[in-house]
C-alpha cells in the first residue's frame, strides 16, 4: 500500500468498535483470522455483555478458510446469522455485489454515507485494476 491517505469512510470503526458497543451505537463488530480480537474486549466477552461467535468461512474461488470472529449484543442472533450468511456470499460471489456489501454494512452499523464511499471505493479500485 502507499502512503496516501485512507479516507475516513474506509475503516471508520477501526479502533473504536468497543466504544461504540459500549455506547450502544454499534451492536456488532466483526474480526477477521489475519488480526486478533482486541484484548480490550475479553472483560465483557467474559462477563457475558458480550457474545462472541467465531464463523469459518471456506473460500471456494481459491480452496482456503477465513476465520471470523462476531462479537455482538444481546439479542442480536438473528443479526449474526444474517451477516454471516452475506458474508459468506460476499467472498464466494465471482465479482464484488454493492447489494451485499451494502447489507454487510449495514448490519455492521456503518452510516449509508460510509457504505456508499466504500461501495464507490471498490468500484473504483476493480476498474481501475482491470
Amino acid at each position: 500500500m502507499n502512503n496516501q491517505t485512507i479516507h475516513p469512510s474506509i475503516g471508520p470503526h477501526e479502533g473504536k468498535e468497543l466504544f461504540l458497543m459500549l455506547e450502544n451505537k454499534k451492536e456488532i463488530a466483526l474480526f477477521y483470522s489475519d488480526s486478533e480480537i482486541p484484548v480490550e474486549f475479553n472483560h465483557y466477552i467474559d462477563s457475558n455483555r458480550f457474545f462472541l461467535k467465531t464463523v469459518s468461512i471456506e473460500v471456494q474461488i481459491k480452496v482456503f478458510t477465513i476465520d471470523f470472529y462476531i462479537i455482538y449484543q444481546k439479542n442480536c442472533d438473528e443479526k449474526v446469522e444474517k451477516l454471516v450468511y452475506y458474508i459468506k456470499e460476499s467472498i464466494n460471489s465471482k465479482k464484488f455485489d454493492p447489494d451485499i456489501e451494502r447489507n454487510i454494512g449495514r448490519l455492521l452499523g456503518y452510516s449509508e454515507n460510509d457504505i456508499n464511499f466504500y461501495i464507490e471505493h471498490s468500484l473504483n479500485l476493480k476498474k481501475n485494476l482491470t
